[in-house]
């Protein structure tokens, strides 16, 4: 039977998370990810190697976790610490378009007989919008004045899903997967995190990784990329007959690795339709051949699987771009990472001309 909350106001909506109980602010929610680092020895692990990669896989035994932490009165109170083994890990969370100040993340690195007994030491700034470079710069200046060894880091929530989404429970137990499924839910759908830190992916596509993309719904890239857009949009370059964007596909599923550990057999049994599966089938080996003409084999690199591309009717380039007010402009030089949103893409779309 439905369970609805009497102080939702009327709202009608029920609940569909144990953890939506808590409640549904920015409390709550990271009372939620500090119950699964506690519960799961190896997704804290992998939570702590996102901040620190010469961590060993198997680095955390015995650690704790510390909700809404106080040790000394006067030094403001963390969301998140754990402590583990010569290591100790502060985050602050902000949901929304919330970003911690400088003032108060400082705040947590001046209380210094706390910080000393601990060899690696971190302060995490961990957010749904991407914290400003000059936030950050200030912030790790202000650290380095103090001399405590203190590094920061900032991470979005995307990265956090994308962790609890990917991870096997440690014990793995029907129970401690339904936790980590319900965590998902409840972040998705009571806080609408979208999962994702890009609208649309924008990246010079040149003519072999066209007909990759045309044949097989695949696209490749480094790292550096957008971990989690929602769509990807191929840039064509000058050696197509009209450079530019034109089309546009949805991104259905994301893998991350060495080329020779990419496998679609995983992804097959979410692929929404046969054809999706014969279409990234003959994407991953069309990829594998470019793999060995290029010799990249030992990079890691992000596999995108997309949906069907969808012609956009216009030809969006960038020596015809016009600049309107409030729209981003396209670089010439398309940088790793770059996207746009869906409003910029449209407002960049409606200020072209089709091709004759």
């Amino acid at each position: 039977m439905p369970l609805f909350i009497g102080k939702n106001h009327g709202a009608v909506a029920p609940v569909q998370s144990l953890f939506r109980l808590v409640g549904n602010d920015e409390d709550a929610l990271t009372y939620g990810l500090g119950f699964l680092l506690a519960h799961d020895s190896g997704f804290c692990t992998k939570l702590l190697r996102s901040f620190d990669q010469s961590l060993p896989r198997t680095f955390v035994q015995s650690y704790d976790v510390h909700l809404q932490e106080v040790p000394t009165r006067g030094f403001g109170r963390r969301d998140i610490v754990v402590t583990a083994d010569g290591i100790r890990i502060v985050i602050e969370a902000k949901i929304g378009r919330g970003v911690p100040t400088a003032a108060q993340l400082i705040q947590y690195a001046t209380e210094r007989p706390v910080w000393e007994q601990y060899k690696r030491r971190y302060i995490v700034a961990l957010t749904e919008v991407e914290l400003p470079p000059s936030a950050q710069d200030e912030f790790r200046e202000k650290l380095a004045q103090l001399r405590l060894g203190i590094n920061f880091k900032e991470a979005q929530w995307h990265n956090i899903l994308d962790l609890v989404i990917h991870h096997l429970p440690s014990d793995a137990s029907e129970v401690s997967q339904y936790l980590f499924d319900e965590f998902s839910r409840y972040a998705r759908r009571d806080y609408h995190m979208g999962y994702y830190d890009a609208e649309v992916l924008i990246q010079d596509v040149n003519p072999l990784d066209a007909k990759i993309y045309e044949q097989g719904w695949v696209y490749v890239t480094a790292p550096k990329d957008k971990a989690a857009p929602l769509y990807f949009a191929p840039y064509f370059t000058n050696a197509t007959d009209h450079p530019g964007i034109s089309w546009i596909s949805r991104v259905l599923d994301i893998q991350t690795g060495k080329p020779a550990d990419l496998s679609i057999g995983k992804t097959i049994a979410a692929a929404p339709t046969d054809e999706h599966r014969q279409k990234w089938t003959e994407g991953l080996r069309m990829v594998q051949e470019r793999v060995i003409k290029e010799n990249f084999a030992h990079n890691e690199v992000r596999l995108f699987c997309l949906d069907r591309p969808l012609p956009l009717g216009k030809t969006i380039s960038k020596s015809s771009y016009k600049l309107n007010a409030g729209l981003k402009v396209i670089p010439d030089q398309i940088t790793k990472g770059f996207s746009l949103g869906f409003d910029e893409l449209l407002g960049n779309l409606l200020a072209e001309t089709p091709h004759p």
